[in-house]
């Protein structure tokens, strides 16, 4: 059986610095900024190469509307998310900080990759750019709106 510990224990030694992550410093930050956006870069490149050989398949008609459920709830999951981290700093916003142990910044960079990499899936199975298109400039969005901080 595993103990958690009360949500105010968590947040007090996060605050205090439990040491986690202390080698994700504001220079490995701005280089692991620019890994996540060229991953995306390539991997949309990738798509769009493997398109341009004319390498599509068939595309059922009941995957790619499922597949679009998917990415409408992917989308609000993230911007939600996102909009919280930003704006309301809910709760669930800061046990989350506290939890990862790692720099907002960060979480949010992931969360605007993972609207882009949803964008490169679609992208591959129906040939249509937009989703990946979203997705890029949402995470170049996040990039701007949770900049490198120091103090982080």
């Amino acid at each position: 059986m595993v103990l958690q510990p009360p949500a105010a224990d968590v947040e007090s030694r996060s605050s205090a610095g439990s040491g986690r992550y202390l080698w994700l410093t504001a220079e490995r930050q701005a280089h692991l900024r620019a890994v996540l956006f060229g991953i995306t870069l390539f991997f949309g490149l990738v798509v769009w190469v493997w398109h341009s050989f004319g390498a599509a398949a068939p595309h059922p008609g009941a995957f790619i509307a499922k597949l679009r459920i998917v990415g409408i709830m992917t989308w609000l999951y993230a911007l939600v998310q996102i909009v919280d981290m930003r704006f309301w700093n809910s709760t669930i916003a800061r046990k989350r900080r506290a939890a990862m142990g790692i720099p907002e910044s960060l979480i949010a960079w992931l969360f605007g990759q993972m609207l882009a990499w949803f964008g490169i899936i679609y992208y591959g199975f129906t040939e249509d750019v937009r989703w990946y298109a979203a997705g890029l400039a949402v995470l170049l969005l996040t990039f701007a709106v949770f900049p490198v901080r120091r103090g982080d």
